[in-house]
């Protein structure tokens, strides 16, 4: 789908396989257990080699919805994943989670994966917003959200407890691709 290309490395951005469901789990369960910032624990996680490729090919029969992975060296290091309603009165909001591999962040990976959904959104005339969730103390992500066009929308003050005890909020933002592509 999308290249960039690096003297060291190149990296590739692509629908998610079939093929990919072993690495796709090893990668989610990488994710899961080092990641800050998302909501589910790697105790949580349940992978499962068979079942990630039914998720994969269920992903590539819905239209409206997609994983598209980044790969670099043979190896995912970022995968966004999108679902879309299906009720008539809100099947045209798609909302995502978004990994990159702790080794891998602040290299724009984040940035080209968010790209080339944005890209994938736009494509679909049904879909006219984007909604994710996103940590409020989770800077490096509102930063790449605001600089691509999303906006928050609302705040669930409280929502997310930490570890350590803290409580922090979870931020709704959306991005609207029509009135981005007008330049509104």
């Amino acid at each position: 789908m999308t290249k960039r290309d690096d003297p060291a490395t190149t990296l590739t951005i692509r629908q998610a396989r079939v093929a990919d469901a072993r690495a796709l789990d090893n990668f989610l369960a990488e994710i899961f257990r080092t990641a800050r910032h998302v909501i589910t624990k790697s105790q949580e996680f349940q992978p499962g080699f068979l079942s990630r490729r039914v998720w994969i090919a269920r992903k590539q029969l819905n239209p409206f919805e997609t994983c598209l992975l980044a790969v670099q060296a043979g190896k995912i290091v970022g995968m966004i994943e999108s679902w879309t309603d299906r009720r008539a009165r809100v099947c045209h909001i798609t909302c995502f989670f978004m990994a990159v591999s702790p080794s891998e962040q602040r290299r724009g990976i984040g940035k080209h994966l968010l790209q080339a959904f944005l890209n994938w959104v736009a494509a679909h005339d049904r879909l006219d917003k984007v909604e994710l969730h996103v940590h409020d103390d989770n800077d490096a992500a509102l930063a790449l959200y605001t600089k691509l066009g999303f906006e928050i929308e609302g705040r669930r003050k409280g929502a997310i407890r930490y570890e350590d005890g803290r409580v922090i909020d979870d931020l709704l933002m959306a991005y609207w691709p029509k009135k981005q592509s007008q330049g509104d």
